[in-house]
């Protein structure tokens, strides 16, 4: 009840949000307890650890860009200020793992959400359904300025993401990695060994062009989770 009263407030001011262009800035951090190497129980594990650590030192520096309008919007890693060291380190690509590769967009007027990234090489544009099918809890906290709620996806197929909090005081249904439809701005989205967090906020009036990724070949939510289980699955057997 409380979390809903605070919800009916916050939606009068949605309507002024919703008519300005916005860019979000978020930046990644590991939960450390994931990866402490006193833990390890080998010697291939605690290297593991290591070179994951060693990602996160890149990761941490990249700034992931959500931008947005009153319909659309568009989230990727932003790699125009990368320097070429970095971009050449072996572990860069690790470190754009750990935060989402490949560009996301939402359309709530299509009800849409597509991905657009390379698997193995090829490049394709993975579409799903835009369904608001989150469990909202009154667990709060202050996360910066912005007094935030506790969600996560309630459904069995959906991707495994721990939590996300969110905030009303910014009424606008999008996030980063293509999460959305919540009655606020994502603010934090947290998994098994790292949380991305909003560091920064720029408002402008000035018209914010969403590009929607149109190159790639185009497959189902669907095909693109049986084709990763199929290489998860191949990858077992030659490990075996």
């Amino acid at each position: 009840m409380k979390f809903l009263l605070y919800s009916i407030l916050c939606l009068i001011s949605q309507t002024i949000h919703s008519q300005i262009n916005t860019i979000c800035i978020y930046q990644i951090s590991p939960i450390e307890h994931n990866y402490n190497i006193t833990n390890a129980d080998d010697d291939v594990t605690k290297n593991t650890k290591k070179m994951l650590l060693n990602a996160f030192d890149i990761a941490k520096d990249l700034d992931y860009v959500l931008k947005f309008n009153s319909m659309e919007s568009t989230s990727q890693i932003d790699e125009s200020l990368v320097n070429e060291g970095i971009k050449n380190n072996y572990l860069y690509p690790v470190a754009k793992s750990l935060i989402g590769k490949g560009i996301y967009y939402q359309n709530r007027k299509e009800k849409i959400v597509l991905r657009q990234a390379e698997i193995l090489g090829p490049l394709f544009i993975i579409k799903d359904v835009l369904i608001n099918n989150w469990k909202i809890t009154n667990e709060q906290k202050k996360i910066g300025d912005y007094l935030c709620f506790k969600a996560f996806k309630n459904c069995e197929t959906c991707s495994k993401i721990e939590e996300v909090w969110f905030t009303p005081d910014i009424p606008v249904p999008f996030g980063p990695l293509g999460y959305g439809g919540l009655p606020g701005l994502i603010v934090e989205i947290k998994n098994k060994g790292s949380i991305l967090k909003l560091k920064e906020i720029k408002y402008t009036k000035k018209d914010l062009k969403i590009v929607r990724p149109i190159k790639g070949k185009e497959i189902t939510i669907d095909e693109y989770n049986e084709m990763t289980n199929g290489f998860r699955t191949n990858a077992k057997k030659m490990s075996n």
